[in-house]
């Protein structure tokens, strides 16, 4: 016979589970494990003693490898001793065989269903693992209504409207944080009370009688009003207790407040857009037509009935709304014909708070170019009338040094405002981003913006100086220093940036020993010439700037920790291009203006398709790239549209930026990287400053390339 000494079988396990009512309870989780049972070939006389020791009324019975064959019980002993079987009969020729079993991982609401007293618990291999029996049940129902209880507890709690439940004598049971706030009453002193004794105007007595709703009744707590939906609670037929959930008036007050304003708000907009006498039309980002005001229709000649809903392109002769969509540029000040009409308009990219476009708005000024001349031989008469000695004076409009770097997209508008806010102070700025990202643009416009913008701005390529030059340019020398100082020495470049302004570029390139230096002159604000007896004590400020990842230049050892963190006050990161592909469209144009001014040629246009090839092009040399590209076309491209064709070197790199729909940068091998360097290097002629150029990148990253691919 086998025997289990588990004396507490019978008890469930406390496991603690984290489940979600009766329905969410495995098995597992409150069966008796590892019970009592008898195998095939005990006796009757075995069963006995099985469950005289164990007080139990049943046992299941297992074969040898542990799998159930059977269930005996007190029914089964009493009738073998009517019938007068002898007790070493084996339990097997009196057992029930067609024994109903349960997996261990099946739902507690599925095994509650099967009609027996105990159930056997089995495993996938059908061994006897566990057994449930009405003490096990009666322990998941307590679990499941214990977890009901705390859920509905924790609800009434956190929730904002204020919660109360009382029984069906009339005694609160349930009294939540937000009505306890409310009256002044905690839920200690509330639970147990009377609710009449708490809340005398409150209706859930009435409720308790009739077992009807009592919804959206208004009740004063403390000298203030609240709507209370009261509701009957229910076990079956029987009511045993009742709810009241307060929400506060005022809540509602403020809402309907709130949506009044808005509705004024809209209707002051409405109001504003139909009686401004400029014309005004609103298109999506689809470019169809949304809204056109009266004063459009008239400048226009068209009908809103017949415009709205349809494109700009099929309502509009001459429109560019669709380019501005497509670029997101704006055009102001533009001539536009309309039905034989010269129409001064403006077009207006709108974007959403992500920085997309989202439609444009055209802006019709006047009707007719004719309306110009009228208003200009207006202002010309009146400037005659006024007294001699008084001329008139434009106003003066104070422009931002940052308004000259070109991008309007959430990140640059983003590194510009900080960069805006850096130049107010007078702490040291590091400035890191991809070569080409324009980071000198950066540091020239702080400097500008800042009070030293009086006093000299002093650039200096720590990469672009031999390391053992660079001390004597940075602190300068005095006369007989070293062989061929100079007569008088010469000022280093601290001392002439005085009361002005220094800005260190490529300084992930500066030797250690010269970072140790400049420390040195960054804490005591005092330079030392090559050669010297007496430091200088200095006022600058130091713009510092790198394409070089500085944070693992330090784990390596490269760069000063300290160093690093006296450079970093404010620290600007300049975007790649790819990550601002909205700003292309305008840099297009700006760089196509300057270029044509330098050189006195013509603009040239992009066709949309080879916009589309620039959008989706990855730029790894990023603005500087740009620039070098348009140059390009602007020499190589006679006609006066650019096609796609034009931009060979674009069309086999396209492909990382295609395939990336992130615009990611995909590494290129070495072999191609170095390839491109050898071809550009010879269409230079050798010449590297040429080379880097044509490459887009700074001529100090060409030199590491060269050497890291033994190109001489």
């Amino acid at each position: 016979m086998q025997y289990h000494p588990m004396d507490h079988c019978l008890m469930p396990p406390d496991k603690g589970q984290d489940t979600e009512g009766e329905e969410g309870m495995l098995v597992r989780d409150f069966m008796t494990p590892e019970p009592v049972a008898l195998l095939r070939t005990d006796t009757l006389q075995d069963a006995v003693r099985l469950f005289f020791r164990y007080r139990v009324n049943g046992a299941p019975v297992v074969d040898e490898k542990g799998c159930v064959v059977g269930l005996i019980t007190n029914a089964h002993l009493v009738e073998t001793m009517m019938t007068g079987l002898p007790v070493n009969t084996p339990v097997d020729q009196v057992m029930t065989k067609n024994v109903i079993t349960i997996s261990a991982d099946a739902m507690i609401e599925e095994a509650r269903h099967i009609p027996v007293s105990r159930l056997p618990v089995v495993s996938k291999e059908n061994k006897l693992i566990g057994i449930m029996t009405r003490q096990n049940f009666a322990a998941a129902f307590y679990a499941a209504m214990s977890r009901t209880k705390d859920k509905v507890e924790t609800l009434i709690d956190i929730s904002h409207d204020g919660t109360v439940i009382i029984n069906n004598y009339g005694a609160v049971t349930a009294w939540s944080s937000a009505v306890a706030r409310l009256t002044g009453i905690t839920e200690q002193e509330a639970v147990g009370r009377h609710i009449l004794d708490l809340l005398p105007g409150i209706s859930l007595l009435r409720v308790l009688s009739t077992g009807e709703r009592d919804l959206g009744k208004s009740v004063e707590i403390n000298g203030q009003f609240f709507v209370c939906n009261n509701a009957p609670i229910r076990e079956g037929p029987k009511i045993v207790g009742a709810m009241a959930v307060f929400q506060d008036l005022s809540e509602l007050t403020q809402a309907h407040r709130q949506l009044t304003d808005i509705r004024q708000e809209v209707d002051l907009m409405n109001n504003l857009y139909e009686h401004t006498s400029r014309g005004l039309i609103v298109v999506d980002k689809d470019s169809i037509i949304l809204k056109v005001n009266a004063a459009y229709e008239e400048i226009m000649g068209i009908s809103a009935e017949d415009a709205i809903g349809r494109t700009a392109m099929e309502a509009l002769e001459n429109t560019r709304l669709h380019i501005v969509l497509q670029t997101g540029i704006s055009e102001l000040g533009e001539i536009q014909s309309q039905q034989g009409r010269q129409v001064i308009v403006n077009r207006i990219p709108l974007f959403d708070e992500a920085g997309q476009i989202i439609g444009a708005l055209g802006e019709a000024v006047f009707k007719d170019i004719k309306e110009i001349s009228s208003l200009l031989e207006r202002l010309r008469e009146r400037a005659q009338s006024m007294p001699i000695g008084k001329p008139v004076q434009a106003p003066k409009v104070d422009k931002s040094p940052f308004d000259n770097i070109i991008g309007r997209s959430r990140p640059m508008v983003q590194v510009k405002n900080l960069a805006a806010k850096a130049s107010s102070a007078d702490n040291n700025v590091m400035i890191t981003g991809e070569s080409g990202t324009g980071k000198d643009l950066f540091a020239q416009a702080i400097h500008n913006a800042s009070f030293r913008r009086d006093k000299l701005f002093v650039a200096v390529n720590c990469a672009a100086i031999p390391s053992d030059l660079l001390e004597s340019e940075l602190f300068g020398y005095e006369e007989g220093a070293f062989t061929g100082a100079k007569r008088g020495g010469k000022k280093g470049k601290f001392e002439i940036a005085n009361y002005g302004t220094i800005f260190l570029d490529e300084i992930g390139d500066m030797p250690l020993a010269m970072q140790a230096k400049l420390l040195r002159v960054i804490e005591e604000q005092k330079v030392e010439k090559v050669g010297g007896l007496e430091p200088l004590t200095i006022d600058v400020r130091i713009i510092a700037a790198t394409n070089k990842p500085l944070m693992q230049m330090i784990e390596r050892g490269t760069f000063r920790e300290d160093l690093y963190y006296r450079l970093n006050v404010i620290s600007l990161r300049i975007p790649a291009l790819r990550e601002r592909h909205e700003d292309i469209g305008e840099l297009l144009v700006h760089i196509m203006r300057g270029i044509c001014e330098k050189r006195g040629q013509t603009a040239k246009q992009f066709a949309p398709e080879t916009l589309q090839l620039l959008n989706s092009y990855h730029w790894p040399g990023n603005v500087r790239e740009l620039i070098n590209l348009i140059e390009q076309v602007m020499t190589t491209v006679g006609g006066p549209i650019i096609l796609p064709k034009h931009l060979p070197s674009l069309q086999w790199k396209r492909q990382a930026s295609v395939q990336d729909k992130t615009c990611a940068v995909r590494e290129r091998s070495l072999e191609e990287d170095a390839q491109e360097i050898l071809e550009m290097l010879d269409r230079a002629k050798g010449n590297k400053a040429l080379a880097a150029k044509l490459l887009g990148i700074h001529r100090s990253t060409l030199y590491e390339k060269m050497k890291k691919y033994n190109i001489n």
